[in-house]
């Protein structure tokens, strides 16, 4: 009798808390505003990095696209924007626009960049919200930067084991002690085209960059810029290419020939958040339901990026 009771009072208790959390459930989802309007404005995106080793620094100027509209838009590159750039957040220097390049530039003339200086930028358009931000450029240090070959075989990378001869080659360097650092590795790819279509075979000549092709990783986990957090004033270590044939490669025929250079870059803060927020977004489309991810932005009343970079040439 007595198990029976507890039954009872165990049915009726069970009964009452599922009605208590139906009304609660049931309350929340009646003060969901289902209807309400999202109150978008179009903004500006500006987008720029320094560097002091480069001859000309160029910013570029677009404006953000509605999500919640339904008519047609369009992402243009503001030419006839205003983009002044200054050093002291007082004397500006108007960028002049390029046409061909769709971009701002400034000079090293007209305006010169130095490592450990801080500097300014604003653009403005009739329609927008003035944007600006500041950032300050990285000094470049002797860091003992350093390709290193090492033959190898049956060993594993990112979880695949390479059970031949081959050869990896590592990047390494010593950290600045006591700062915060960030780094990354740039190739310059020259290429050079003959166009034998008139019978001479003029030479043009064009470059472009590129980060690493293999990006640096460390105990198998992919880096394409590097943090010393947790690595401060230590020896750095990373793979950046992975089996290679035993012989020396090369590409090079009758037609087409490239030469590349190598740089090592020092990085600000704001560079390496903006990029790591791109690697961390490239997520498989297949997974819709995940939380979209926000990329990094240091542009007060809009978007994009104002950072800096300083870098050294190493040898490959």
């Amino acid at each position: 009798m007595l198990t029976m009771n507890r039954i009872k009072i165990s049915r009726m208790f069970v009964v009452f808390f599922a009605t208590i959390l139906s009304f609660l459930f049931s309350a929340c989802v009646d003060d969901v505003p289902i209807d309400r309007e999202f109150d978008e404005t179009q903004k500006l995106v500006l987008y720029s990095r320094l560097c002091p080793q480069l001859d000309t620094n160029y910013i570029y100027l677009t404006n953000t696209k509605l999500l919640y509209t339904n008519t047609d838009q369009t992402i243009n590159v503001l030419s006839d924007g205003v983009v002044e750039l200054s050093a002291d957040g007082e004397h500006w220097v108007r960028a002049t626009y390029l046409p061909e390049k769709e971009h701002f530039f400034l000079t090293k003339e007209d305006f010169p960049i130095q490592e450990g200086h801080s500097y300014y930028i604003r653009a403005s358009y009739p329609g927008y919200e003035t944007v600006s931000s500041s950032c300050t450029v990285p000094y470049s240090h002797d860091v003992g930067f350093r390709f290193d070959t090492v033959s190898a075989n049956g060993d594993v990378h990112l979880g695949e084991i390479y059970n031949w001869p081959h050869r990896d080659v590592y990047a390494e360097w010593c950290d600045v002690a006591g700062e915060e650092n960030y780094y990354a590795l740039m190739e310059k790819i020259y290429q050079t085209h003959y166009d034998y279509g008139n019978g001479f075979g003029p030479a043009i000549i064009s470059h472009y960059w590129t980060f690493y092709s293999v990006w640096m990783y460390l105990h198998n986990q992919d880096y394409r810029y590097v943090s010393d957090e947790g690595y401060d004033g230590a020896l750095m270590r990373f793979m950046v290419d992975e089996g290679l044939p035993e012989e020396d490669d090369y590409w090079d025929d009758e037609e087409e020939e490239s030469v590349n250079e190598y740089y090592f870059l020092f990085l600000d803060r704001n560079c390496y958040l903006y990029e790591r927020t791109l690697h961390e977004n490239d997520f498989d489309m297949n997974f819709l339901l995940l939380e979209p991810e926000h990329t990094y932005t240091n542009i007060e009343n809009g978007f994009g990026l104002f950072g800096a970079f300083s870098m050294i040439p190493v040898q490959r």
